[in-house]
């Protein structure tokens, strides 16, 4: 049996109803922090613009697109919702995957549920499919095409085309088709952090759509190539299915506290705990030195033109963090992008690549940050960034993280009754108590 019939064979004999407890809660996590974050991002200005663009070229449907009354069909949905998911670079990631299976898999799971009438437990069982297709497919790819290629939507479009599968009750057949088409039609972006310069936001919407319309395409009888991901040398095909079962991807999801790129979170983190522990003003701050690993040399910006830019920009999120003590979405703004004092303070960051902590990576993004005053340097080492499994963050701030985001638009009493909903959902007899809250007129 080829790896990909492999992966196939188990997300279809994944069964719901003897799916641990212990990934329901995974996927239940996942789904609050995507949706608190999609909820904000939705008034982004790449968001809107791509709610405009779904409205005008996708047909109306019964998938609930957030923050609007009128529903799209799926392909529609998982368009706009995975852009307001990915807006704000606060959704979650994966380590080994180095990108963001959340935003990819769950608005097309989300989508597909509500079209299938899937119950609860059947649409989290979707999502841990789609992330374990997603993680695989992006940690097994062999070091060229990781290196060159590796924005998300290459390899989310897999997740994505798993959990519509699933949902689907597609047959083995089925569904190793629907991949072998999600694979040829999906984005193949080139490497680079494109993220700089435009909203693409590593095609991750696209990707989304890409794979609920391969999946859509396969159950009408649309065959693609079943095992693309053994004859086309972009995978190692041992890799990808190496301890399939024995533990789940979605066990390893790390959630962002910080509103940039998480490349950045273990030198903000570290900034954070220098200017606590030594009771540091802005004002005495003479230099800020991070030494980390290569990647983050890409993110040596220190004069973003635009929102997006600044959250792919080390020395913006120092500076901002440095001054707020946080880094939320209304930190990164407009205006703080104008704030000289913040530019000032950004102009004085230093990164440096550490070759001890550059071999550590992508399985550590460590950081250590040493910020020089009057009063002597100053140093700390962060070693796993919060919200990383081994540093994770807990229930309590998952959901103070959801309400900051989610209650200053829809409000407390919404905002509360969006967590129950999503806190229920394992045991939901279908998702519509969570979509019906989700279609609030902004």
């Amino acid at each position: 049996m080829s790896a990909t019939a492999q992966l196939v064979s188990f997300i279809c004999h994944l069964d719901p109803a003897r799916l641990p407890d212990s990934l329901l809660q995974h996927a239940t996590r996942c789904v609050l922090d995507l949706i608190g974050v999609a909820i904000a991002g939705a008034r982004a200005p790449m968001s809107e613009i791509s709610a405009r663009f779904g409205y005008e070229q996708f047909a109306p449907g019964d998938c609930t697109v957030i923050g609007a009354q009128q529903p799209l069909n799926a392909c529609g949905a998982t368009w706009v919702n995975g852009t307001y998911a990915s807006a704000l670079d606060m959704d979650d990631g994966n380590r080994m995957a180095m990108g963001h299976p959340g935003a990819n898999v769950i608005p097309a799971a989300l989508a597909v549920a509500e079209q299938t009438r899937a119950t609860g437990r059947e649409f989290l069982t979707a999502i841990v499919a789609g992330y374990e297709v997603a993680v695989r497919a992006s940690a097994a790819r062999v070091a060229w095409y990781k290196d060159k290629m590796y924005s998300t939507g290459i390899w989310g479009v897999f997740g994505a085309t798993a959990a519509a599968g699933k949902l689907h009750k597609f047959d083995e057949p089925t569904l190793q088709a629907a991949l072998g088409t999600a694979g040829s039609h999906g984005p193949f972006p080139p490497g680079g952090l494109q993220a700089n310069h435009a909203m693409v936001k590593e095609v991750i919407a696209w990707s989304g759509m890409t794979g609920v319309a391969a999946a859509l395409l396969a159950q009408r009888g649309f065959i693609g190539p079943p095992d693309i991901m053994d004859y086309s040398r972009r995978w190692d095909t041992a890799a990808l299915v190496d301890g399939l079962g024995s533990e789940y991807a979605i066990a390893n999801t790390y959630f962002k506290p910080y509103a940039v790129c998480r490349w950045a979170h273990a030198a903000v983190d570290a900034a954070l705990a220098l200017k606590k522990q030594h009771r540091l003003q802005v004002a005495e701050i003479e230099k800020v030195r991070v030494d980390s690993f290569w990647e983050v040399t890409r993110l040596v910006n220190y004069a973003p033109s635009n929102t997006v830019g600044a959250q792919f920009s080390i020395p913006f999120a120092l500076a901002l963090a440095l001054t707020y003590d946080q880094i939320m979405p209304e930190q990164v703004s407009d205006a703080n992008l104008r704030d000289q004092a913040v530019v000032d303070l950004a102009r004085k960051a230093q990164v440096v690549v550490d070759d001890e902590l550059n071999r550590q990576f992508p399985a550590k993004t460590m950081a250590r940050v040493t910020i020089e005053t009057p009063r002597g340097a100053f140093q700390t080492t962060v070693e796993y960034p919060r919200g990383n499994p081994e540093n994770p963050l807990s229930d309590a701030e998952l959901a103070t993280k959801f309400r900051a985001l989610a209650a200053p638009i829809v409000g407390d009493d919404t905002c509360e009754k969006l967590q129950v909903a999503i806190r229920d959902l394992a045991s939901a007899r279908a998702v519509s108590a969570l979509t019906q809250l989700l279609g609030y007129d902004r």
